[in-house]
């Protein structure tokens, strides 16, 4: 009986040492495989990297004045509703306030596209490797003074959290058309892409806001303190960076609609996509 006893002690503590073995197994085999997969992810940041450093924007007045590459993505981002894998935002500003942003994203993680968007209220020449790529000949946006909007606090602080709240009262929808017809409701994401103060004579404060599906970006919203004849004031400027209708409110009035189609790839026009990029070695 003590025997038989012992022997099924016996048993049970080699299961229970087999079955810490095996999970212990399971766990190294995911803990490689998380290693992997983030080696993979921060290879591709990389490689996304690279390609937005090839670039160089300057003014069309001054050719000489070249705008600033800001090297940290904006944000990184997925959209399995669009069926893209992986993408980054990187942005280029001039004294301060935005002028491009640049989306390079993947459906394969092997072919990247370049979606580009005029930030600016004038034009410019984004050049890569020492070729003209793009040149909008219009403004990529317009500002309009914010209806019964505050007026911008003393500090920055305070101003920032008036910003956030602003940006607050927009909504925005989005019909991806190779998808079907029905809108989806984007959202605002809580925090700005860049929160920026220029260092030009206006001295204006502002932040960029994206409203996503999933995480990509589809519309993007800036709000911006401006000089009028009261002093100064909040103004916005709502944009879309995608081929569809892109639709906007403030509160429950519609504020922007925007269903011309860019794919034509114009290199004049404000938006640009750019299909099968190569990624420069390192």
């Amino acid at each position: 009986m003590i025997s038989r006893t012992l022997l099924l002690s016996g048993s049970a503590l080699v299961a229970a040492l087999t079955l810490m073995v095996f999970i212990s197994l399971l766990r190294a085999a995911d803990d490689g495989e998380k290693k992997e997969e983030e080696a993979r992810r921060e290879e591709q940041l990389q490689k996304m990297k690279r390609s937005a450093a090839q670039h160089t924007i300057t003014s069309t007045d001054d050719r000489k004045q070249r705008f600033k590459f800001h090297e940290t993505a904006a944000m990184r981002f997925s959209n399995p509703v669009g069926a893209s894998k992986d993408g980054t935002i990187y942005l280029w500003s001039d004294r301060g306030r935005p002028q491009a942003i640049l989306k390079i994203f993947t459906y394969d993680n092997n072919n990247f596209i370049h979606e580009w968007l005029s930030l600016s209220e004038s034009t410019f020449v984004a050049e890569r490797d020492g070729n003209v790529i793009w040149s909008p000949t219009e403004p990529g946006l317009a500002f309009k003074e914010l209806p019964d909007s505050p007026k911008p606090a003393e500090s920055a602080v305070e101003r920032s959290r008036q910003i956030k709240t602003l940006a607050g009262k927009f909504s925005s929808t989005y019909t991806a058309k190779f998808l079907d017809t029905k809108p989806h409701e984007l959202r605002l994401l809580n925090q700005p892409l860049l929160r920026y103060e220029t260092e030009d004579v206006s001295r204006s404060d502002g932040a960029l806001f994206a409203f996503v599906q999933s995480t990509a970006p589809v519309g993007l919203v800036l709000i911006e303190t401006r000089k009028t004849q009261e002093g100064q004031r909040y103004h916005y400027a709502f944009v879309s960076m995608v081929i569809g209708p892109v639709t906007a409110r403030l509160g429950e009035k519609e504020i922007f609609n925007l269903e011309k189609d860019y794919s034509r790839r114009d290199p004049k026009l404000p938006y640009l996509q750019l299909f099968r990029q190569p990624v420069p070695k390192e």
